[in-house]
């Protein structure tokens, strides 16, 4: 295995790890994670004879809307079939540095591109198609809304309990119930965790980005912004976000104020 391609595969570990602890953003966590994304892309561009591109930071709405505002809009992607084989995908897929090269994406949103928004599941979309295309930036976020919303078999497909006899317990435990789940508009979530103290009440809501098919994918954030960058990732669609607020007033009054902003 390549330094590249071992480096690639400690930023995959991380970001499926990041997802795993999303309730801790915040904390010294993702300061260390963001530390050890910075080293990996400094050993990257050190071994790379192409000059580093100039960094993107996607910071806000507009910024994110600017970064991909040229060639085949995003619309015009999703009507494209972007997803393959697992094989076809991960021998397609570019490391950090050809992403970033082709795009003109920083390292955290390389990362979050290529390796993030998948974590533990299997990476289905055809990168040869989204590298060739002219706005690469959209067409992964197009191939990644087109994976979790697909009847593909992606699910949990990485994770250590894959294939064992604990997979459908814990494909379940990752999966939306109908007892925890107090509002759903497409691909978002508002997501209960019992009050053991207070049987039938929550002690904690938040806002999930799930699949079609219920898969809890990463907590979506608790502010507008951050439920924008979640959205921008992964190309979901935040136009039923709104009308989960009502659902959510009498568990968490501000996180329905925030989901009143969509509308």
């Amino acid at each position: 295995m390549t330094v590249v391609a071992r480096i690639d595969s400690l930023i995959a570990n991380l970001q499926g790890l990041k997802q795993a602890v999303a309730a801790e953003r915040g904390t010294g966590f993702e300061v260390a994670l963001n530390a050890a994304l910075d080293e990996a892309d400094a050993v990257v561009g050190g071994m790379t004879a192409a000059p580093a591109p100039t960094p993107v930071a996607i910071a806000s709405p507009a910024e994110m809307a600017l970064a991909s505002r040229t060639g085949t809009s995003f619309d015009a992607l999703l009507q494209r079939d972007l997803l393959t084989s697992a094989e076809a995908a991960r021998a397609a897929r570019p490391n950090m540095r050809e992403f970033m090269d082709a795009t003109g994406a920083d390292a955290t949103d390389a990362s979050e591109l290529l390796y993030g928004v998948i974590g533990s599941n299997q990476d289905l979309r055809n990168w040869e198609a989204i590298m060739a295309s002219d706005n690469p930036i959209d067409a992964a976020r197009a191939a990644t809304r087109q994976l979790y919303n697909s009847d593909r078999d992606y699910q949990l497909r990485q994770h250590a309990d894959h294939g064992t006899a604990r997979f459908a317990d814990t494909l379940a435990a990752h999966s939306l119930q109908t007892e925890t789940t107090i509002a759903r508009g497409g691909n978002f979530a508002v997501h209960g965790t019992p009050d053991e103290a207070r049987p039938g009440s929550f002690a904690t809501t938040s806002l999930m980005a799930v699949s079609s098919t219920g898969l809890l994918l990463r907590g979506a954030g608790s502010t507008k912004e951050q439920i924008e960058r979640t959205a921008w990732l992964f190309g979901f669609d935040t136009s039923r976000i709104a009308g989960m607020a009502a659902q959510t007033r009498a568990n968490d009054a501000r996180l329905a104020e925030t989901l009143s902003q969509f509308g």
